[in-house]
């Protein structure tokens, strides 16, 4: 329903008298498909002051009304006393990149340093990945403008609810993102519609006075004092002079993390986890959800397996119509993701089906034990597809009878595939857990684990396996200027929840400022 037929609605409702206005604002909507298909819509009216929020739920049953929530005050004003400040932002995420834009509208002087490349290039990179195979350790799928983001299905969905959320995104909008992410139950952008709105974004931020630079590897760090003196990139260059350091590197920047516990900053392994990509026809999928129904675009679906109150196993990213992708970061280790176009229109579903890892998996009780833990699955699975950026892929059930695939069935992955056995690629207790899972959700959704089900290896990097401890004004407790952000810090878990805690980390330095100034 449009927002004209949806004010005409509530103008009928017994007991409602609209304002003048008439005004009804879509929030959200979304189709619940548990019981048929029904349509959800979250409204914001403006009727009379007399109307209760009360007397209008009794008005209609399954209405369900409460007074709007004031508007939320977004820290991208100017602040006084924030132009006598400078910051340096490491990484052009999405937490970065709000962090910086946000910085910069403050009024602080911003400046930007990715590793990798900007989107033109980036994109001319990742392509020659796809077509020969050819790998670029600084700037690929996880690195670059945009961060892992960028080269992803682009989904907004997040379990975080906070005020500042849809401000995040009527400004991507703003910046070329579609309209109906603003309000969309589960909105995504895709990565050709985020690769505009990462370079307008980037546009948006400089002419707030932000620098951006890219390939610009930070590769040390001077700390004096419990402060970072001075950042030290691969070339030679040195910045100094600023106030703070955001630091926004992502979830695979695995040479920053040795880099940082090398310099005393405070490291500390969390869970994560660890499986396969598996991929399905969408017209499967489809079937198994939309029940025939040909309206309702790429069908997508969420799976889980609780086998204790410790281990799990459950759909990660996962990507209606869409392609799975080597999402390698450094040489000589084999890592795939999922993407998807806005139109999410190929031919393909898949999704990362994992395992939830902790401490007690890993090998040693170090920071980076984690860390370490990905290298290993990732070593093997390069070592079983020639030491190539070819899939490692084995169908479903040849996996579950512990086999190589004789032959393999269609896929979107480029630059192909080669049979392996993924039972000799990752853990054994992994291997039990997702053979479990597959025999369950197989009774659930049949195909699941048919013949046409593909498995793809390995899904290594659905988080970041660091949290870089920060304190309650979000520094770090023994690197005073140090503010630990985003995906890779361990503070969030996907693109807005990234945007999100960019524009936390910015609350806290004004306040840190406005105190002072």
């Amino acid at each position: 329903m449009t927002e004209e037929e949806l004010a005409t609605a509530f103008s009928g409702l017994k007991g409602v008298q609209m304002t003048s206005a008439g005004k009804v604002k879509i929030l959200k909507e979304s189709v619940d498909k548990r019981q048929g298909i029904r349509y959800v819509y979250t409204v914001e009216v403006d009727v009379n002051e007399s109307v209760e929020p009360d007397r209008l739920q009794s008005l209609n049953r399954g209405l369900q009304a409460r007074e709007a929530a004031p508007p939320a005050e977004v820290p991208v004003e100017a602040l006084s006393g924030m132009e006598e400040r400078s910051i340096v932002v490491v990484g052009a995420g999405p937490a970065g990149m709000m962090a910086a834009h946000a910085l910069a509208c403050s009024g602080a002087k911003v400046t930007l340093l990715e590793r990798g490349d900007a989107v033109k290039e980036r994109l001319g990179k990742v392509r020659e990945l796809f077509k020969a195979g050819v790998h670029d350790e600084e700037s690929n799928i996880c690195f670059g403008e945009g961060g892992a983001g960028t080269f992803s299905d682009g989904k907004l969905t997040t379990r975080k609810n906070h005020p500042w959320i849809r401000w995040i995104l009527d400004f991507w909008v703003e910046c070329g993102a579609p309209a109906e992410i603003a309000t969309a139950g589960k909105p995504h952008i895709g990565t050709d519609r985020l690769r505009a709105l990462v370079v307008n974004l980037r546009n948006r931020m400089k002419e707030e006075g932000a620098e951006v630079h890219f390939n610009c590897r930070v590769d040390d760090l001077e700390v004096e004092e419990g402060r970072v003196k001075a950042l030290i990139c691969d070339d030679g260059r040195r910045f100094e002079g600023f106030d703070a350091v955001v630091w926004a590197s992502g979830h695979s920047a695995r040479d920053s993390f040795e880099m940082l516990e090398r310099r005393g900053v405070p490291l500390q392994s969390k869970p994560f986890a660890v499986g396969v990509r598996i991929e399905h026809p969408q017209s499967l999928v489809n079937e198994w959800l939309h029940h025939g129904r040909d309206d309702l675009g790429a069908a997508d679906y969420k799976v889980v397996c609780n086998l204790s109150e410790e281990r799990s196993v459950y759909s990660f990213c996962m990507c209606p119509g869409g392609q799975v992708v080597c999402s390698s970061s450094h040489g000589g280790r084999h890592v795939v993701n999922g993407m998807s176009n806005y139109a999410r229109n190929s031919a393909y579903a898949n999704s990362g089906l994992v395992v939830k890892v902790g401490p007690d998996d890993f090998d040693g009780e170090d920071a980076l034990a984690g860390m370490r833990y990905q290298e290993d699955i990732e070593k093997k699975a390069f070592e079983a597809a020639g030491k190539s950026y070819l899939g490692p892929g084995q169908r479903a059930r040849d996996f579950l009878e512990g086999r190589v695939s004789e032959s393999l069935p269609e896929s979107s992955y480029e630059p192909g595939l080669v049979p392996v056995d993924l039972n000799e690629v990752l853990p054994r207790a992994l291997c039990e857990n997702l053979k479990q899972s597959l025999l369950e959700f197989e009774a659930k959704h049949p195909g699941f684990a048919g013949d046409h089900a593909l498995l793809i290896g390995t899904e290594t990097r659905t988080s970041s396996p660091i949290r870089i401890p920060r304190d309650a004004k979000g520094a770090s407790p023994d690197v005073r200027n140090f503010y630990p952000c985003g995906e890779g810090a361990g503070y969030a878990g996907g693109i807005v929840s990234a945007a999100l805690d960019g524009l936390t980390i910015t609350e806290c330095l004004r306040k840190r400022y406005r105190a002072r100034g």
